[in-house]
């Protein structure tokens, strides 16, 4: 710290440089013979062994790092029953995972346009559910075309005379449109259903592939606590040790300030008396 240079010199001030060193020398040491320490005492007493129903946890030191500092490991064991159940746990998983990609390359995603695809699935499926709705709707028809020609027939009327055609040909084109409207009908469930097939492997394989994706067992079981070593408050140290300086310096300022008032008086006196 700053002192008077010789026995009659004036106090010299520090400078900041001087005691920001001082600061982080303070710091240092203060890291290293408290903060330190503690840190490895606190973490060594939270590095618990643990036991549960389940399995457990143990820790052990693997190896020291920098300044000392011991760097812990830990295992982990499922308990037997456990332990079988993650085995087929896990086994389950595997094919899940496995079939989640043979429920893609099925798919064949990529190979056509989507809408090709469900247009094609749509088609389809109306063709086939106009198919259904014919062969259940055709003894109708058949029904209603055996009545009219009886009906044209008891009216003296036979095949190919104009009335009798006419009156044949407006029926089969009122069968027809009733059937074109139960196709209109069909397509947009049809186009639903094209569509949910078209996305359902797709949906599958995710679903399969989140089911076998790894999972902590010992979720259960906590950990100890990480070294925690509290970092030296620089800026207050800087802080308190130049205010430390400056009331240093001031009490020494003062000091010397007085000494040569003493002294200036003291000189004085005698020169009035050498006087007389």
């Amino acid at each position: 710290m700053g002192g008077l240079a010789s026995a009659f010199g004036e106090p010299t001030a520090m400078s900041p440089q001087q005691v920001a060193g001082d600061a982080l020398s303070a710091s240092g040491q203060q890291l290293q013979d408290i903060n330190i320490p503690a840190a490895v005492e606190s973490q060594a007493g939270s590095n618990y062994n643990q036991t549960g129903p389940t399995g457990s946890l143990t820790y052990g030191q693997i190896g020291t790092g920098p300044g000392g500092v011991p760097i812990y490991g830990t295992t982990t064991a499922l308990s037997g029953p456990q332990q079988g159940l993650l085995n087929t746990l896990q086994g389950t998983q595997q094919t899940a995972g496995s079939q989640a990609g043979n429920l893609l390359t099925g798919a064949n995603y990529g190979a056509a346009q989507p809408s090709d695809v469900i247009g094609n699935l749509t088609s389809g499926l109306t063709q086939q559910n106009t198919n259904e709705y014919l062969q259940a709707e055709q003894p109708f028809f058949t029904t209603q075309t055996q009545q009219l020609d009886t009906q044209l027939r008891n009216q003296g009327l036979a095949p190919g005379q104009p009335a009798y055609d006419n009156a044949m040909r407006s029926l089969n084109v009122n069968q027809g449109l009733t059937t074109a409207g139960a196709t209109a009908a069909f397509e947009p469930t049809a186009f639903s259903q094209a569509t949910q097939e078209y996305e359902l492997p797709a949906a599958l394989s995710t679903q399969l592939a989140g089911f076998g994706a790894p999972a902590n067992p010992l979720t259960e079981l906590q950990g100890g606590s990480a070294l925690n070593v509290q970092t030296p408050n620089t800026s207050a140290n800087l802080s308190a040790l130049s205010q430390t300086a400056q009331n240093q310096y001031q009490d020494q300022q003062n000091q010397y300030n007085a000494m040569i008032s003493g002294l200036m008086g003291a000189g004085n006196a005698a020169l009035g008396i050498a006087g007389l």
